[in-house]
């Protein structure tokens, strides 16, 4: 097939690296919002600066048969 391109075997989503220049430029797209260009650079950090500190939330592991609360009780 011409044209195609390589692919990389990648196990898990988790595998794949967080490109938040991407994320916000997807995201400001979908949400319609426009950001001067001026801002965009302190845009992405921030959103690196998210990523970083909630990856130790994102890897905790959880058991395969947890059930979501159906009401949260403080």
């Amino acid at each position: 097939m011409s044209g195609s391109f390589p692919t990389a075997q990648i196990d898990s989503p988790d595998e794949l690296p967080f490109e938040s220049e991407a994320y916000v430029q997807q995201a400001l797209q979908l949400l319609g919002l426009n950001v001067p260009p001026e801002q965009l650079p302190s845009l992405v950090e921030n959103f690196d600066r998210l990523h970083r500190i909630a990856q130790p939330l994102l890897e905790f592991p959880l058991p395969d048969n947890l059930e979501a609360a159906p009401q949260f009780e403080p």
